[in-house]
């Protein structure tokens, strides 16, 4: 063990130091920071609303806060495990060739796991470190947030010290956990050879909690003046129910979507970036929906919430238009940190896209293809997946709000709401693409990105 670390810390503090190396590094810190930060906001929006909720009366609307609070918690658990988990393979994608030559040099799988794992580990803590940094900055600001009719006490957002330390171990797990499976879909041979194990296709069982989301749907429709006759409180936890399982169910069947659109698309490719754009779909779309999957998860939060400016409009009594009103603002302050994430995510995603790929790219390069003709491909490979799959994001959250789509006309600032996201996180993600690019260049003229100068 002695060994691992002296061996490590060289590498560390030796590593190649330029922008462009640095580059992978600060992506994946910055996206742990960014987990640490969402998760301890959220949690003190949560522990708030429980203090107000446990001082109130027992018939007060205060009791429904909490309850709402964890509709917010729903629907970024899935954006946040992912950015998390992105993070991880990030660091485990820029070391594959590094770790191949210690393999080379006489290291042992053991070694060179521990090492990978230890990079995890520092990044991840360092960036849970920041994102509790950045969480006792913001908190004040948060605290301007007017709920129930009064802004917030700094100290009703403030956690203690347990609930913070379990947040940087639940963000260090994380990171271990994805690192550790990530590296084993890589197999590192004695000669010092990084290999991608072969991946699992996509099975069409996916599909299957499509149909069980539709059932329960009609049910719940069918059902609704039962549900919501039973009382607030019982018709928001089917809400919290229905959403989070949406959620879910997006999430689980985006990559299968992905994957039928890559082939459908090399089918009827006419152009060489087309055509590999194509192929680098079908052939890994998990990758390509975690690329796109977040903003296109945030289109579909944002079309669910589109209707709260309809609800506060048609509230009547006072009590009414509050609680509406502060649902409203619960909404745009939850699809603020699902953009944040989001945004994050696939800055994130798209560096660790192209080192994942770069063997590709340096292969294809030396065959003559001009880098223009990768930088196209790459711009295909993320454009055509991401406007299908907002597409459908928009038409689930549009299924989901059907039963009240009224409200859209009551209130057209829903719809614009909706539409300002939409076009804001599709220049998020063509963005964070561009952005990339000098790793694109680097890949395809050989340049290895993250190993030691020396």
């Amino acid at each position: 063990m002695n060994a691992t670390l002296a061996i490590w810390w060289s590498l560390a503090r030796h590593t190649h130091g330029t922008p462009r190396d640095r580059l992978p590094t600060t992506l994946a810190v910055t996206a742990f920071a960014v987990t640490t930060w969402s998760v301890l906001t959220v949690a003190g929006g949560v522990q708030a609303f429980a203090a107000r909720a446990a001082s109130a009366g027992a018939d007060s609307d205060a009791q429904v806060y909490p309850l709402l609070s964890w509709v917010s918690v729903a629907l970024l658990l899935v954006p946040t495990a992912t950015l998390g988990a992105a993070a991880a393979r990030l660091t485990v994608a820029r070391r594959d060739e590094r770790l191949a030559r210690l393999r080379l040099a006489g290291a042992t799988s053991a070694q060179i796991g521990a090492m990978a794992l230890l990079d995890a580990a520092v990044q991840a803590v360092v960036g849970a470190v920041l994102g509790v940094v950045l969480d006792v900055v913001a908190v004040p600001a948060i605290a301007r947030l007017r709920f129930q009719g009064r802004a917030f006490d700094v100290a009703e957002l403030r956690l203690g010290p347990w609930p913070v330390l379990t947040t940087v171990a639940a963000v260090l797990l994380v990171a271990l956990v994805s690192s550790a499976v990530s590296l084993r879909r890589v197999a590192i041979t004695p000669l010092g050879v990084a290999q991608r194990l072969p991946q699992k296709g996509l099975s069409w069982a996916r599909v299957v909690p499509v149909l069980v989301l539709g059932v329960g749907f009609v049910a719940a429709f069918n059902a609704g003046s039962v549900v919501f006759g039973a009382g607030v409180v019982v018709g928001a936890l089917v809400l919290v129910g229905f959403l989070a399982g949406a959620f879910a169910v997006f999430n689980l069947v985006g990559p299968l979507l992905v994957s039928v659109l890559g082939r459908v698309l090399g089918a009827r490719a006419r152009t060489v970036p087309t055509l590999l754009a194509a192929r680098r779909m079908s052939e890994d779309p998990k990758s390509t929906w975690r690329s796109v999957g977040g903003i296109s998860l945030v289109t579909f939060v944002a079309g669910c919430l589109s209707v709260t400016p309809g609800l506060t409009a048609g509230s009547s009594g006072e009590e009414d238009a509050q609680l509406l009103g502060d649902i409203g603002t619960g909404a745009a302050v939850t699809l603020v940190i699902a953009a944040v994430l989001a945004a994050v995510s696939t800055g994130v995603t798209q560096a660790s896209r192209v080192l994942d790929s770069r063997g590709r790219y340096r292969t294809l390069h030396l065959a003559g293809t001009d880098v223009a003709v990768l930088h196209a491909a790459r711009s295909r490979e993320t454009w055509i997946p991401l406007v299908v799959t907002m597409g459908g994001a928009g038409a689930l959250a549009l299924l989901i709000v059907s039963p009240v789509i009224g409200l859209l006309s009551a209130a057209p600032t829903g719809v614009l709401w909706f539409v300002g996201c939409a076009v804001a996180g599709a220049g998020l993600v063509l963005g964070a693409a561009r952005a990339s690019r000098p790793l694109v260049v680097a890949a395809a003229q050989g340049d290895p990105v993250g190993i030691p100068s020396r």
